[in-house]
């Protein structure tokens, strides 16, 4: 994934790009903001004040923003993560945050890109096989279920396949 343009990051996030660091920016240091939000608060009621006031909330904000309005974007961010998971669980946070949200709001427009990276991705198709279909589109869901195959399973407890 290529940097995410600073005027985008200022636009989604409804500030000033003069208020941001220069640079556009990488994608793996959002992934890791991302990642260290979710661990710190993954125990945390989502409407405690900590949740928003965490200093790595805004990583959190972006993220809901690109994947709502910019669905490719937030399955790069989504993509550059995975490699970047310690564990089972930092997969599951992804699985069950972000690439569910993508799955149910993008998924007739992601799941061709989805299709082809399954077959070479183990830690995109552990990812799939942590999502749930309560929200996905049936014929979504059905090819969902197609990519993950044959697996690892993060529901069935697998170990994290390698990055």
């Amino acid at each position: 994934m290529s940097d995410i343009p600073r005027s985008l990051v200022a636009q989604l996030l409804d500030v000033s790009p003069e208020t941001l660091p220069a640079g556009d920016l990488p994608a793996d240091r959002l992934a890791h903001h991302l990642l260290t939000y979710l661990r710190d608060t993954a125990a945390d009621d989502p409407s405690e004040q900590a949740l928003r006031t965490h200093p790595q909330a805004w990583a959190m904000a972006l993220t809901d923003r690109l994947c709502a309005d910019h669905p490719d974007t937030g399955l790069d961010l989504t993509l550059a993560a995975l490699p970047l998971c310690d564990s089972p669980d930092d997969v599951a946070m992804l699985a069950a945050g972000p690439l569910e949200d993508l799955l149910a709001t993008h998924g007739p427009a992601l799941i061709d890109r989805i299709e082809t990276l399954g077959p070479t991705t183990p830690r995109l198709r552990f990812a799939l096989s942590g999502t749930w279909p309560d929200r996905i589109n049936p014929l979504v869901w059905a090819r969902v279920q197609a990519a993950r195959d044959p697996g690892p399973d993060l529901d069935a407890g697998d170990p994290l396949p390698p990055a």
